[in-house]
């Protein structure tokens, strides 16, 4: 069997900065939307004509702005009469109409898992929530810093770092090579000059993805593989080195949300399955979502027991529409970005679904109106 080939040199390369990298960190970082792009935030994939009602509580704006969001959702839902649409940003407050909403990072210590809750009030209600909205920046400034993290453990790998990446059989001059860019990328960061506040959102983990798929253009498949590899595998250990004591915990944010009248949903729950077996004090949970689609059937039957139980919980869907994919989707690590469109739950639909739901008393306007209800 032949020698790999020896790529070295590769890992001498330097952190200095060059104009190049300058200009491709602006462009992955920029929350200026071009001319295209804002035609694109406000061209739905898909439209309703006909359907006189829209319901959207989970999908994430990013950094478009929200009256092109309206404007989108007007050509989507053109003789839509009856509305009821919050954003839920990760881990920031942002309102629409009268309403406003969030999707917190939050801490179950019962089960050592952090998790995902989505939050919806009244826009009215933000003048009692001083607390809560303290809660989201704190958690917004850490999930921040989270890049920064993974940018330090690949500059720096520790001991243990070490040892994970060489028993993956990833080499030394792959983890250089991703150290490399990774170094580049955190002078970047670092360089008031290049960097400002505003582009805070843009500090996403996939940040270093891109920027070195697009940095490495010059450097051999096989070698720029591995160090995509290094790259995974430092963000999967790093992710897994959770503190605790940097997140709220799920009960203590859920009654501070319920002190000024907000609704709690879980979504996507099977992706914290331990939420849906506890006993956490909120309106319902999502049965269907592009990230967990083949649960929809058996989520109602979970649903069901717990009804049988006394829990009076309301069924959701959300469409989890990130408003990258639609005008960067060469940015996005969403793969079925296109799939997805604001106020699209298709299983609504579906007569088995349908079915399912009605055995239970419950239906998309049953929720849309009770929950609508209950958070006014």
């Amino acid at each position: 069997m032949p020698d790999p080939p020896n790529y070295a040199h590769l890992g001498d390369l330097d952190d200095r900065l060059g104009e190049e990298d300058r200009q491709v960190f602006d462009r992955l970082t920029s929350i200026s939307l071009s001319e295209t792009e804002k035609e694109l935030a406000i061209t739905p994939d898909f439209t309703a004509p006909g359907e006189t009602t829209l319901m959207a509580l989970h999908f994430h704006p990013e950094w478009v702005p929200l009256d092109l969001i309206e404007k989108r959702l007007a050509r989507a839902f053109p003789d839509a009469v009856d509305t009821f649409v919050i954003p839920t940003q990760h881990n920031k407050i942002l309102t629409l109409g009268q309403w406003a909403g969030v999707e917190a990072d939050v801490y179950c210590p019962e089960y050592g898992e952090k998790i995902h809750l989505l939050f919806h009030f009244k826009k009215s209600a933000l003048q009692k929530a001083a607390t809560f909205q303290t809660m989201m920046e704190q958690t917004f400034r850490y999930r921040a810093l989270q890049l920064l993290e993974i940018l330090s453990a690949l500059t720096k790998p520790d001991e243990s770092m070490a040892k994970g990446i060489k028993k993956s059989g990833l080499d030394s001059q792959a983890l250089n090579l991703a150290g490399t860019f990774a170094a580049r990328l955190s002078n970047l960061i670092a360089d008031p000059d290049h960097f400002d506040p505003h582009r805070s959102p843009m500090l996403k983990n996939r940040l270093l993805t891109d920027f070195i798929l697009e940095r490495g253009l010059e450097i051999p498949s096989a070698m720029l593989d591995r160090a995509l590899s290094v790259v995974s595998l430092v963000k999967a250990m790093v992710k897994k080195r959770i503190d605790p004591s940097r997140f709220h915990t799920a009960r203590e944010v859920i009654e501070e949300a319920r002190s000024f009248g907000a609704g709690v949903v879980i979504p996507h729950p099977p992706l914290f399955w331990p939420a849906l077996l506890d006993d956490l004090d909120v309106d319902g949970f999502e049965v269907w979502n592009p990230s967990t689609p083949k649960h929809t059937l058996f989520l109602i039957q979970c649903l069901g027991r717990s009804q049988a139980q006394g829990r009076k919980l309301l069924p959701f869907m959300g469409d989890d529409t990130h408003m990258s994919s639609k005008i960067r989707p060469e940015l996005s690590d969403e793969k079925s970005g296109k799939s997805r469109e604001i106020g699209f739950q298709p299983p609504w639909c579906l007569p088995e679904v349908k079915s399912a739901l009605a055995a239970l008393g419950h239906s998309r306007e049953r929720t849309m109106n009770e929950y609508r209800v209950k958070i006014a």
